[in-house]
């Protein structure tokens, strides 16, 4: 299958597959009443009085977990001119009747929740400069609403799996920076550390990576500092690639629990 067919195939099976980034809900007992607005079709970032400065730092913290550029595949680098495009589907679970998180958004519908979890569709193309050096950009939009994200990454090879060498180990800087709001800007910068073992067409790989955010309020209601985050976080994950198709799926533990997958092509 060429390339390019397998990327649109790709794109309509995620397409499939993802659900929408913010789902109407019943409110529970105990929730507090949402901001609506009809400025959107969607849950959107927007900034109310209500937030205090420790809602706006754990709200930093816990979007940098849904902004942080996840390797999502294997430690190896790609090789020189060499190219991989997919899409990443990633999951992450959030308390929205929390105030960090009910407080800095606003809804369509009184009874239009954020839902579980954020989960929004990226892109994402890597290219190999080197055989031991790789380049990587993504970036993704909330359909219907405010807000969007793009990022880029490096992966250096340390260690290059061999007859002497049972695994292979790269460092993996990246940065990720939130896009659209008018009202809250926020980026995300971590540093990985992977391992990983091919067996045949199969590779588990896992890491641990720092990590650091930062989210800045722009309202015009709201006179709060800048926010900072930062911590560590572990992953694994599992990868498998068969000639030019490439699927992956990883775990990851920092401030909040994240779930992905990946599909794609390398040629």
């Amino acid at each position: 299958m060429r390339p390019l067919s397998i990327v649109i195939s790709t794109l309509g099976l995620v397409a499939i597959l993802a659900p929408a980034p913010a789902s109407a809900q019943q409110p529970g007992t105990g929730r507090p009443t949402l901001h609506v607005s009809d400025a959107y079709r969607s849950c959107f970032f927007d900034l109310h009085p209500e937030l205090t400065k420790d809602e706006f730092k754990e709200f930093a913290a816990e979007l940098g977990s849904v902004l942080r550029f996840r390797q999502l595949g294997d430690t190896t680098t790609l090789g020189k001119g060499n190219v991989d495009i997919s899409v990443q589907f990633t999951s992450t679970p959030v308390g929205d009747a929390k105030g960090a998180w009910n407080n800095t958004m606003s809804h369509p519908a009184a009874d239009h929740w954020l839902g579980e979890s954020i989960s929004l569709p990226r892109i994402v193309a890597r290219f190999g400069v080197s055989d031991r050096v790789d380049v990587g950009a993504w970036g993704g939009l909330s359909p219907g609403s405010n807000y969007g994200l793009v990022g880029a990454d490096t992966k250096i090879a340390l260690v290059r799996q061999g007859a002497d060498r049972p695994v292979s180990v790269s460092i993996r800087p990246s940065i990720t920076s939130l896009l659209g709001p008018s009202e809250v800007w926020a980026g995300n910068a971590s540093i990985d550390v992977s391992v990983s073992r091919a067996l045949g067409a199969l590779s588990p790989y896992a890491g641990v990576a720092t990590t650091a955010s930062l989210a800045v309020e722009r309202a015009e209601d709201v006179d709060l500092d800048p926010a900072t985050a930062a911590g560590s976080l572990a992953y694994a994950g599992l990868s498998y690639r068969w000639r030019a198709f490439v699927l992956s799926a990883e775990v990851e533990k920092g401030t909040l629990v994240s779930y992905a997958f990946r599909i794609g092509t390398r040629f």
